[in-house]
Order: C-alpha cells, then sequence, then structure tokens
C-alpha cells in the first residue's frame, strides 16, 4: 500500500505532549510536494518542546513520595495536606522540566519507519507512518490537519490533568494507608535489627496475612459494585461500568485504530488500596506489638574470713519473660555488690552479689491453625471496619475509614472524566474522518507500493 511523504509545516503530535508542533525541513532545500513545501527527511526533526504530560505525571508521584519521607522525618510538618502539596509542586516542577528548550530534542530517538528506496540529497524521506520513539516512553507521530492536532493534544491535556489531581487527590486520600506502610517497613527493621532475620521474617510473615485478607476484603467489595455497575444501563447500548472503567481515549491508538475500543476493565491496584484504608496498617494495628521488656535477677550470697570464702545458693527472679520468646541483642546487664555484714575489723564479711539483665523480647507468631486463624479474623473484622466506618477527613491524617463509600466516589469521578473523554476521542475520530483526510488528499506524491 502506498504511504504519503510528509511536507514541511506537517504536524506532529506526541502521545504524551499536551502541545503540538511542526515539522521543520532543514536537511534539504531542493525537492518540493504537496504545493511547492519542501520534503522531509529523516534528519529533520519537531521545530519545539511537546510539553511532556509524563514528566507532569512524574513530578507529581516523586513530588508525594518526598513529602511523605519529609513528613514522616519530622523534617516538614502537615501530614496528609504536606504530602498532598508536595505533589502539585513535582507536578508544576515536572511540567516547568518539560519546557526547558530541546528537552524533547534530547529526548527523541530516529525516525523509523522511512523509505529505505529512495534518496533524497542522499537523505531517505520519511512517510505517514514515521515516528519517532521518545526515550521517556512516548511516540512522535505524522498528522496533517490542523484539527486533527488540536483534537489529539486536547486528550492528552484533558489525560494528564485528570492523572497529576488524581495523584496530588490519592496522595492524600492514601495517606493513612502510606503512613502505615511506612510504620509497617520501621518496624521490621527494627524487629531484624534487634531480634534477627527469624524474628523478622516471622513478623513479615504475619504482615502479609493480614495484609492479604484486608485487601480482599476490598476486592470482594469491587467485584459487588462491578455487577450492580454492569445492570444499569446508560441508554446508548452501554452499562454504568462502562464509563466508570473507561474508554479507550489513547490518542496514539484512536490515530491508529480509527474507532473506539472498551478498555480490559481492570481496576488499578491503588484504587483495591484505597478502600482497604487503615488496614493496611497490618503490623501496627493487626498483627499487634510482639515486642517487650523483661529482666532477670540472679543474686548470690557468699561469707569471707581472711583469704577463705564459701558461696551460698545462686537465686533467679525473672519479671515479663516470656517462655520461646527471641531475646534481643543488646541486654543491659548491671552488677552490684553489697556487704550485709562484717566483724573483726572487716576480716569476717558476709557479701550479696547482685545481677539484673534488662532485655527486649520478640514473641514469635507459631502460625499454627488458631494463631492464622485469630489473624485473618481481626484482619477481616479490621477491612469491614476501615470500608464502612464513619470516614473522617484531616488536613494531617487525610481520610480515615469510609473506603467503600470513597471508593464510589472515585468511581464518579472516573465515570465524569471518562465521558468527557469519550466526547474529546469522539471528536478526534470526526477530526480524522473529515480534515485529516481532506489534508491528506492534498499530497499527491507516494512512496513506493508496499
Amino acid at each position: 500500500m502506498a504511504k504519503l511523504y510528509v511536507p514541511d509545516g506537517a504536524w506532529l503530535v506526541c502521545s504524551d505532549g499536551m502541545k503540538k508542533q511542526q515539522i521543520k525541513v532543514t536537511s534539504q532545500s531542493k525537492i518540493n510536494i504537496a504545493g511547492a513545501h519542501l520534503q522531509a527527511t529523516v534528519d529533520d526533526r519537531p521545530g519545539g518542546n511537546f510539553i511532556c504530560g509524563k514528566m507532569a505525571i512524574a513530578g507529581a508521584i516523586i513530588g508525594a513520595v518526598a513529602g511523605l519521607a519529609l513528613v514522616a522525618g519530622s523534617i516538614i510538618t502537615g501530614g496528609a495536606l504536606a504530602v498532598a502539596a508536595c505533589a502539585a509542586v513535582g507536578a508544576a516542577a515536572g511540567v516547568g522540566v518539560s519546557l526547558i528548550p530541546s528537552i524533547c530534542g534530547m529526548l527523541l530517538k530516529d525516525w523509523t519507519p522511512f523509505d529505505s528506496n529512495v534518496l533524497i540529497t542522499k537523505k531517505h524521506p520519511i512517510m505517514e507512518n514515521s515516528q519517532i520513539p521518545c526515550r521517556l516512553g512516548g511516540n512522535v507521530m505524522i498528522l496533517y490537519s490542523e484539527k486533527a492536532a488540536d483534537e489529539f493534544t486536547d486528550i492528552t491535556l484533558a489525560r494528564t490533568g485528570v492523572n497529576v489531581l488524581g495523584v496530588i487527590a490519592l496522595s492524600y486520600i492514601l495517606y493513612p494507608a502510606l503512613s502505615a506502610i511506612g510504620t509497617t517497613a520501621v518496624t521490621a527493621k527494627t524487629t531484624i535489627a534487634t531480634f534477627g532475620w527469624g524474628a523478622g521474617a516471622n513478623y513479615l510473615g504475619g504482615v502479609t496475612l493480614a495484609g492479604v485478607t484486608a485487601y480482599g476484603v476490598g476486592w470482594s467489595l469491587d467485584q459487588g459494585k462491578g455487577v450492580i455497575y454492569s445492570s444499569v444501563p446508560t441508554g446508548e447500548g452501554t452499562t454504568l461500568k462502562n464509563y466508570i472503567d473507561g474508554f479507550e481515549s489513547e490518542p496514539e491508538k484512536i490515530v491508529q485504530n480509527h474507532a473506539a475500543v472498551g478498555s480490559d476493565g481492570d481496576k488499578a491496584l491503588y484504587e483495591h488500596t484505597n478502600d482497604v484504608g487503615g488496614a493496611t496498617g497490618v503490623g501496627k494495628d493487626t498483627v499487634g506489638n510482639r515486642t517487650s521488656e523483661y529482666t532477670v535477677t540472679e543474686r548470690s550470697t557468699s561469707v569471707r574470713l581472711d583469704d577463705i570464702e564459701e558461696h551460698g545458693v545462686t537465686t533467679r527472679t525473672e519479671s515479663g519473660r516470656v517462655q520461646g520468646a527471641v531475646e534481643g541483642r543488646n541486654p543491659v546487664v548491671q552488677q552490684g555488690t553489697n556487704v550485709t555484714n562484717q566483724d573483726f575489723g572487716g576480716r569476717y564479711q558476709e557479701i550479696e552479689q547482685t545481677t539484673t539483665t534488662t532485655n527486649s523480647q520478640y514473641r514469635s507468631n507459631t502460625f499454627d491453625y488458631n494463631s492464622v486463624k485469630e489473624t485473618v479474623g481481626t484482619s477481616f473484622k479490621n477491612g469491614l471496619s476501615d470500608n464502612f466506618g464513619k470516614p473522617t477527613f484531616s488536613t494531617k491524617d487525610g481520610v480515615s475509614k469510609g473506603g467503600f463509600y470513597i471508593g464510589l466516589l472515585q468511581d464518579a469521578y472516573k465515570g465524569i472524566t471518562n465521558f468527557i473523554l469519550k466526547g474529546q476521542a469522539e471528536d478526534l475520530m470526526n477530526a480524522l474522518k473529515n480534515e485529516e483526510a481532506e489534508a491528506r488528499a492534498k499530497i499527491n506524491v507516494l512512496a513506493g507500493k508496499d
């Protein structure tokens, strides 16, 4: 099938770009097509930056992670609201990076495919299906009408805005879960350092069991909601689930397919985590604190007369010791000697010696039937409580409990934004059928047939 060549000024769009550009032919000045426009070759590039939406999203994620670390380290205050603010600052920084002159030029690779059978001033010309891959994962594509390019970037801009707002909102909503995960990680690290890998593995085993159970509660509720959404018609041959799961809104695929198709409907992992809520803090809330302190005191008596010494019975008392618990690696030992009686100018002495050991201990979870049943049961109850408990909102602590209700709001948010994106996707499809087709018809120079 014959391919169209590309004239100077043809429109370029990036699958992750929020701004259109035009190709600028500087590689040759002799061959013209499409009304005296210079023909583009593999050495020609976009005239400017595409303003990468992926940089904005990545900046928001990096900002949220950095904010969580700063809050956890008490470097900044404000809790969940501060983390969300850091995500917003990160998104703005990402956009700022995308505006650096020639940043796209540094990230773009080479045109592929191209017409390998033709040379124009010793350079191969590019064709309508030529693309430039970006090192960040996007693709620069060729369009022939400004209308189609505008619709393309409109979708990308809307998708980027939705995703950035989603990251900022989730950095607030998920703060309790993320904070609890951080606390659990610190506890695991401390457990390993204090009691060894055996105790650490035991602790992490309990955390995993509780986390899987709590996640399962949220996942099951999501499946139930999906069944309900599937039974609610929208009046256009689809159901509410189609809008909540989303329509095909990636402009690159729309250009390739010229048709919108349904998504696979998979719900993102973070949404199940949101539904789990505070139960994600399994190390603190479900598995429990398995460390404690204990003391062991040993007392012995002796009688000394001049150089002759006779020792009595040693007694040992324990306080708080749990049988079978793993002892800490850094016990504190205190020793004392006390002369209780003496005579003959100190020649005869009755002496009491005391050694007191204070240490930490870790009570292992044996993971037998009863302990597993207890952990799963507690996790299940916490999962239900976190989903159906009354939600509370705090600038410091984010959203606590009410995961099911927050999930409903989240689904509504997705449904509305996907409805908007569906309309924009249809606008792009119409532009491809009309303005793009008209612009392509003006190109009368074709590459060789396949």
